[in-house]
């Protein structure tokens, strides 16, 4: 039989606060997970969100429908174990992507000694970035260098000593174009810009040349570079640490199916029970 007393206590306590009422209060509340339970033991990193995982736990709350601690305390495993899954995931992406770097020195010495490259001529910053927008151009000025190299050959070196410009034009038209684009640029005729070059006409022409030919051999170098770095990055798209990686991902799996086990046979008792004691009541 209730007392006086206790009916007075009862009624003080159903005025208390049964929870939070507002939103605010609400999802002050949400992050109690955080705080309290499994999760005391510092779950999340500094770079991790903590609303992300509020919102995992909230849904599989809401999809398991756990009721009292226990329950709730197993949920909270389920959601740790899957968390520190899209970790794992997070960390053996990470890590391969660190391995495929070319800036790193390990793959750096790869490329350089499958091409047999030797100090000093060992791979620049500048071979390794990735290709721009001006290839096409890169394209033409070199098929544009090879026309001129090929002309070179037409070439004999008495005409170039005697600064023969019809000769030039006869046998090398693409090399006495930009003959004649760069007399323009100097506002004087090709015979007068020809008489200002220190070493005439040959001079000029053995400079074009090897200019165009150093232009394609480091384009070339660039190219095959580029190839073999492909075949490295390739070749580092495994995960590091294949073996342990895959240890953790059971212990992981293991961590998780035990707790969904302990979830669904703690709801199971819960349900007998209740069952039972219906029947009882009836």
């Amino acid at each position: 039989m209730t007392t006086a007393k206790q009916t007075a206590a009862n009624q003080k306590n159903a005025h208390k606060s049964l929870g939070p009422v507002t939103p605010q209060g609400k999802v002050k509340a949400s992050g109690n997970a955080m705080k309290h339970g499994v999760l005391s033991a510092r779950l999340l990193l500094d770079d991790e969100n903590p609303e992300d995982f509020q919102l995992l736990l909230d849904g599989l709350q809401a999809s398991l429908r756990p009721n009292g601690s226990l329950e709730l305390t197993l949920v909270e495993r389920i959601a740790v174990s899957i968390w520190r899954q899209q970790r794992l995931v997070r960390a053996e992406t990470a890590g391969i992507e660190l391995s495929r770097r070319l800036e790193a020195k390990g793959n750096r010495r790869q490329i350089e000694s499958a091409m047999g490259m030797v100090y000093p001529k060992q791979i620049e910053d500048g071979d390794l970035e990735p290709p721009s927008d001006d290839d096409g151009l890169d394209a033409e000025y070199f098929e544009y260098c090879q026309t001129l190299v090929e002309e070179y050959h037409n070439l004999d070196r008495t005409s170039l000593e005697g600064n023969d410009i019809a000769r030039l034009e006869q046998v090398a038209s693409t090399m006495h174009a930009a003959l004649r684009e760069e007399a323009a640029s100097a506002h004087v005729t090709v015979a007068q810009y020809v008489q200002t070059l220190k070493r005439g006409l040959l001079g000029w022409v053995n400079k074009t040349v090897d200019s165009c030919c150093s232009e394609m051999a480091h384009m070339r170098r660039r190219a095959t570079i580029v190839e073999v770095a492909d075949f490295v990055r390739s070749r580092q798209s495994a995960p590091i640490g294949q073996e342990l990686l895959c240890k953790y991902q059971t212990a992981l799996d293991n961590e998780m199916y035990r707790a969904m086990r302990a979830l669904r046979e703690a709801q199971e008792w819960r349900l007998k029970t209740l069952d039972d004691g219906t029947v009882a009541a009836a």
